[in-house]
């Protein structure tokens, strides 16, 4: 059954790679395993996002393919329109839109900073002689300021430093550390400190503990990395890591991430001073791990399917929606998520209190998964049978 599933998820990102304008954290598993001209996956998207609505979600806006909370009262977030994308702010209590700037190319990658005021964007564009290029851009929210960093690779290459304010990033000389308010540069770590795992034609990205005292540097690319850490008296290598991008530190002594194969990854908390994980998911076809620094809480996926863990009162809780992106407000009451490029903003309070509601949308999810079985011509590819069983187990448990 797995390499099935493997082979099955191995067409899937071939066809994210051929399909152009798709971007990978757009996934949508449904249109990929089941016959879009059926009409029980018209049914199945309409019903998810009747989920939304029996979860009290809002609806923000539409064509998102990026968001961000600025504060506790404003979501950053990118539309993609024809041959532009167009950067907004919402404002959460009077629930309008402010349009801040507009990007030509194509954006792969947003990071925030903490205070809301930076946006790190990844972008590739056409250059020279109709080459695509990559930049590294700084927008200034307060300012309406764009700056253009040295950075010529088209994906994520950097990641916020402890405090949020400054992004890490590699260059000749080793790991920098860049102050977009002053433009100045240090330098965090040298090369020859991880040089041991750099591969060739992959980027190097460093993650810094909260304190500063530990750092790991992840290089690679397609599911294949190299990951060190590099402490005080304790360096050694971080087994299992599968993403770059996928990885956090949720304190000084432990990280999150993505380890596992293509059809099953899992989501790992690891602790770097007893060099020990722990799993808090498993068998899963994507995971697209986030994690909201000020409330402490992990958010992942199953087979689309929103989890949660929180970090301070060690507890996982399955949220009976599907999205991607989430990422909680500083107070942790409140979520942002993507599904079919619809942003949604949904309060955990009314999750809860609608848990009867969203019981009867995922029984009805459900036994629409269930007709899929029986009815083969709606189904898109051989390997569809065994997605449609992992979808009825997951919302058979959200059901109960």
């Amino acid at each position: 059954m797995k390499r099935r599933v493997l082979c099955a998820y191995i067409l899937l990102l071939l066809a994210l790679c051929l399909t152009p304008g798709l971007r990978a954290r757009d996934i949508n598993l449904d249109s990929v395993y089941i016959n879009s001209e059926s009409g029980i996956y018209t049914r199945l998207l309409e019903k998810k996002i009747e989920a939304y609505q029996a979860a009290g979600s809002q609806f923000v806006d539409r064509d998102v393919i990026f968001a961000c909370w600025g504060d506790g009262n404003t979501i950053l977030y990118v539309k993609e329109a024809p041959r532009i994308n167009v950067i907004y702010s919402f404002n959460r209590s009077n629930r309008q839109s402010q349009e801040l700037f507009r990007v030509s190319g194509t954006i792969t990658a947003l990071k925030s900073s903490v205070n809301g005021r930076y946006l790190f964007i990844k972008r590739l564009y056409e250059g020279d002689q109709k080459m695509p290029r990559g930049a590294t851009l700084v927008l200034d929210v307060y300012a309406k300021k764009i700056m253009t960093l040295d950075s010529v690779y088209p994906f994520l290459d950097f990641s916020l430093a402890p405090g949020g304010n400054s992004i890490l990033a590699e260059s000749a000389d080793g790991i920098m550390e860049y102050f977009p308010d002053t433009g100045k540069k240090s330098r965090v770590l040298p090369r020859k400190e991880y040089a041991d795992i750099i591969q060739a034609g992959a980027p190097v990205i460093a993650y810094q503990s909260p304190n500063r005292k530990q750092i790991v540097v992840v290089s690679g690319s397609g599911g294949s990395y190299r990951g060190k850490l590099i402490a005080p008296g304790a360096t050694g290598k971080v087994p299992g890591i599968t993403s770059a991008s996928e990885l956090f530190w949720i304190d000084n002594t432990r990280l999150v991430y993505r380890t596992g194969y293509a059809g099953n990854f899992s989501v790992v908390l690891y602790d770097t001073a007893a060099r020990k994980g722990a799993e808090l998911l498993n068998n899963s076809l994507n995971t697209n791990i986030q994690f909201s620094m000020f409330p402490k809480i992990v958010s992942f996926l199953q087979d689309q399917v929103i989890h949660v863990y929180d970090i301070r009162r060690i507890e996982k809780v399955t949220i009976g929606l599907e999205g991607e992106d989430v990422s909680f407000s500083p107070d942790g009451n409140r979520f942002i998520s993507l599904y079919l490029k619809k942003l949604f903003l949904t309060s955990m309070t009314t999750v809860k209190k609608k848990n009867i509601e969203l019981a009867k949308t995922a029984k009805e999810i459900s036994a629409l998964y269930r007709n899929l079985l029986d009815a083969r011509g709606d189904l898109a590819n051989e390997y569809s049978p065994e997605y449609v069983r992992k979808k009825i187990s997951i919302y058979s448990r959200l059901a109960e």
